[in-house]
């Protein structure tokens, strides 16, 4: 056997004994959840909000490590935060809350036009958002969950960059029972009732904001 053969053998089995170490060590893929929730959000619009003639971009919402993910948070006792296992939202949670929020305006037939803010619409104001809360809080072992969503929203102006109007929204809302599918149909009614909410207050503090603007 030449020298260039017994190095290209030594080779091969050194690549070959070190298979069986890439299985056990944990570098294949991890198994994903078996269970995949697409939430259902649906805003009807409300015929007390204004009609706006101005533009309005969403900004992603910043949150925290544990919420910014595809899991479904628990807190299962005070200062303790989790995941359900088994269980994931097709998006995570910050594009889930985006999501829901410019689908809300797209449907309102209220505003001029609305956007992500990575989408490149030259906005008169923009929504930035704070994600403090969205998890399902137990109580007692034992029984259903509180759902509890917390927004904060500052409405600003995209010219002078002068936050023109802030709120923290926050809905609780109890599930009807323990099970995944209960409180994935919980968030999706706090999710629901936040986002009508905030997009009252968005075009009305917007209106508001821009009377000044018509008096000059």
């Amino acid at each position: 056997m030449s020298a260039h053969s017994r190095t290209v053998l030594r080779t091969f089995v050194a690549i070959a004994l070190t298979l069986p170490l890439i299985g056990c060590g944990g570098i294949l893929p991890k198994k994903e959840p078996n269970r995949i929730i697409a939430p259902q959000v649906h805003v009807a619009p409300d015929p007390a909000w204004p009609q706006v003639a101005w533009q309005l971009t969403i900004a992603r919402p910043t949150t925290n490590d544990m919420l910014d993910s595809r899991r479904m948070a628990v807190v299962p006792a005070p200062g303790q935060i989790q995941v359900y296992k088994g269980v994931a939202w097709d998006d995570t949670v910050p594009d889930i809350v985006q999501t829901a929020i410019v689908e809300a305006f797209e449907d309102s037939g209220k505003i001029l036009a609305v956007g992500r803010q990575t989408g490149g619409l030259h906005a008169d104001y923009t929504l930035q958002l704070d994600l403090r809360d969205y998890q399902a809080v137990y109580h007692d072992a034992g029984s259903p969950p509180d759902v509890t969503l917390t927004i904060n929203a500052k409405l600003v102006d995209s010219t002078s960059t002068r936050a023109v109007a802030s709120q923290t929204f926050r809905e609780v809302v109890p599930a009807s029972a323990t099970s995944a599918p209960a409180v994935a149909r919980a968030f999706d009614s706090a999710l629901t009732s936040m986002v009508h909410d905030m997009v009252g207050w968005t075009l009305a503090s917007g209106q508001q904001a821009r009377i000044p603007d018509r008096k000059r």
